[in-house]
């Protein structure tokens, strides 16, 4: 994705009815129907995205297509934007402007009724017994689900627990305008620790190899860190483009301190200051109107 690997990923279950978890943006459908192909997969019964946002559910019309078998699952929030995607498009256009095709690559909408909507606690049957349970996890946006396999124990995490890339291995928030919501991703997190799943997968990117409180504690500090930047920020400026320089300042001094710059730099590629912070920005200003009505 943008030119980078091991950035976004898509997760296969290979069982009776196969099943590709998240598709990545329309950009990167050659990748994944080469990967598809060299894994002997012809068909999909089932394409479930954790949400709608491009990174990971892009591709999930044009998949759709390819494999015309497949329902498409999503949340039930979610649902209507793809089936007619064009108000999800021109939201991202908001932020990334005339680099959309680029970016991305476009969007294919899905007939109504390949769509199966999903709310907290419905399951995609996997066959022969095997199921995929939708979890509720808001706070990276309303619309988004973690999905536990009851086999295995695998949850597939979406952005509920943020961005730990392979290499790096420091967890950063991701916290996009406009539904970012600081204490539903909180408490989205608490409930992913209260499932003790046996192996988490992160969209960004891959199998965790820490324990699964570890992982949570670290994912919740860095969500509480990134609010006191912000919050710090604000109290010099209001302007969206001033307060971001000052929290990558920050935020840069921290991860540098840790890791080669160069992969500080390859992780603002899977969620960037400027989105983190305007995220936040707009949270605290919600929440300044929600006290003073």
């Amino acid at each position: 994705m943008h030119g980078f690997d091991r950035l976004t990923g898509c997760f296969l279950i290979d069982g009776a009815r196969p099943a590709l978890i998240e598709t990545g943006p329309k950009s990167t459908v050659p990748a994944v129907l080469e990967q598809l192909a060299a894994g002997g997969i012809q068909t999909l019964d089932w394409i479930v995205v954790t949400h709608i946002h491009l990174d990971h559910a892009g591709a999930a019309g044009t998949l759709a297509r390819h494999f015309p078998d497949a329902r498409v699952a999503v949340h039930e929030v979610g649902a209507p934007h793809l089936i007619d995607p064009s108000k999800l498009w021109a939201s991202a256009t908001r932020i990334y402007g005339d680099r959309m095709e680029e970016l991305w690559g476009g969007i294919d909408p899905i007939p109504e009724d390949r769509i199966m909507a999903l709310s907290d606690g419905d399951v995609v049957d996997l066959g022969d017994g095997r199921k995929l349970e939708a979890v509720d996890t808001p706070g990276h946006a309303r619309h988004h689900h973690a999905y536990l396999d009851d086999v295995t124990g695998s949850l597939f995490a979406g952005d509920a627990l943020g961005v730990r890339l392979p290499d790096i291995g420091v967890i950063r928030p991701a916290t996009p305008p406009p539904e970012f919501d600081l204490e539903d991703a909180l408490a989205s997190i608490d409930r992913i620790r209260e499932l003790h799943p046996r192996q988490i997968w992160l969209t960004h990117f891959g199998p965790v190899d820490q324990d699964l409180d570890t992982l949570c504690d670290e994912a919740q500090t860095a969500l509480e860190t990134w609010a006191k930047w912000v919050e710090e920020a604000r109290m010099e400026t209001a302007e969206l483009d001033r307060a971001a320089k000052l929290v990558e300042t920050r935020a840069r001094a921290d991860m540098e301190a840790r890791v080669d710059p160069q992969a500080a730099a390859r992780m603002s590629q899977a969620t960037s200051y400027w989105m983190n912070t305007w995220g936040y920005m707009r949270y605290f200003d919600k929440k300044g109107r929600t006290a003073a009505e």
